[in-house]
């Protein structure tokens, strides 16, 4: 029995010990961890792939029944901020534009009346319906104004010898409304543009690149303007031939009337060489003289074709537009209208 006790005791004794151990590492502080491994495994998961496929096709499926979305405008995303983008347009192109005018440029008239439409609706008083905002409409008069008088000085300047209306026709052909626009598109107009229907119409994104002109003279002055003209507008002839932009409705009635003025002979079609004049495709080669000197030569399936052809080589000869010319002088000493200006009446002297 004492060995029986003995033994109750110590294991009483063990117990105890092994509590008050446990209840001391409980109250120890364990230093918080610092550092975490991670291990990370490249790949995709087997889902991911069909997933994104079931969704292109269901995304395919219901614009082959409803058809693709409307166009949105930019104005439409979260991210756009129109005042960032109105300051960052000037200097994107290099010119330091009032934001006041550039606003003015990009507003049409149509969104003018639209905000006043929306505020007589709303019953406002008169007074408040009344929106003290400019339009673009005298900045694109102004902005045309500069734009066709620098394109004729520069077209004068280099083509002398060129009559009014073949320099109207060039004229006309660089400030068509499709070329504006592509320029005004590519030099991101369209997207600040303010207009009551969208997408854009291309008078208004026309009218807008005009005004933007006007804001360029209104802020930094003519010369200036004539620059930006020079640089983005007559930039478009580099690589053009000019005398398919002017179609000469008879060009062997102009040749004769051109070479009388000059004081020289009629002007003589004659045949240099044929091939095939028996089949089915034949060719015919001719020259046009006047005393004797050969002025052009070309080529064509027919006899008629291939005279007024060489009518119109002849005259492109004489106007100094032929192929072969200078490139345009697009540098920096020929970028306003008085050095246009001093540039022809050289050349006009030396004539």
């Amino acid at each position: 029995m004492a060995g029986l006790g003995r033994n109750c005791i110590l294991c009483a004794r063990k117990s105890l010990l092994f509590h008050r151990s446990v209840v001391n590492l409980t109250r120890l502080q364990i230093p918080p961890v610092t550092e975490a491994v991670v291990t990370q495994v490249r790949g995709t998961k087997r889902w991911v792939r069909p997933y994104l496929q079931t969704l292109v096709n269901r995304i395919s499926r219901e614009n082959e029944l409803l058809g693709p979305l409307p166009p949105q405008p930019r104005s439409s995303k979260i991210n756009w901020n129109y005042e960032s983008e109105l300051h960052a347009f000037g200097p994107r192109l290099g010119e330091k534009l009032n934001l006041s005018t550039l606003r003015a440029a990009f507003t049409d008239r149509s969104y003018v009346e639209e905000e006043e439409e929306r505020r007589r609706e709303l019953d406002l008083p008169l007074e408040d319906v009344k929106l003290d905002m400019q339009d673009n409409s005298q900045l694109a008069e102004q902005g045309w104004d500069i734009t066709t008088n620098y394109i004729h000085s520069f077209l004068r300047a280099e083509f002398p010898l060129l009559p009014d209306e073949g320099v109207k026709a060039i004229h006309d052909y660089v400030t068509q409304e499709d070329m504006l626009v592509w320029i005004a598109n590519h030099l991101g107009v369209k997207d600040l543009i303010r207009c009551s229907t969208f997408p854009i119409p291309p008078p208004v994104t026309k009218q807008v690149f005009l005004a933007v002109i006007g804001t360029v003279h209104h802020d930094q002055g003519s010369q200036q303007a004539e620059m930006f003209v020079h640089d983005f507008v007559v930039a478009q002839l580099v690589g053009k031939d000019v005398n398919a932009m002017w179609d000469i409705p008879n060009p062997m009635g102009m040749l004769a009337e051109m070479l009388q003025k000059a004081g020289r002979g009629e002007p003589e079609p004659r045949v240099i060489n044929q091939s095939g004049a028996n089949t089915v495709t034949p060719v015919y080669f001719v020259g046009v003289y006047s005393d004797k000197e050969l002025l052009g030569e070309a080529s064509g399936d027919t006899m008629p074709l291939a005279v007024e052809e060489a009518a119109r080589v002849a005259l492109a000869n004489m106007f100094k537009t032929h192929e072969g010319r200078k490139p345009l002088a697009l540098d920096t000493r020929l970028k306003t209208t008085a050095k246009l200006a001093d540039k022809t009446n050289y050349l006009e002297n030396k004539s």
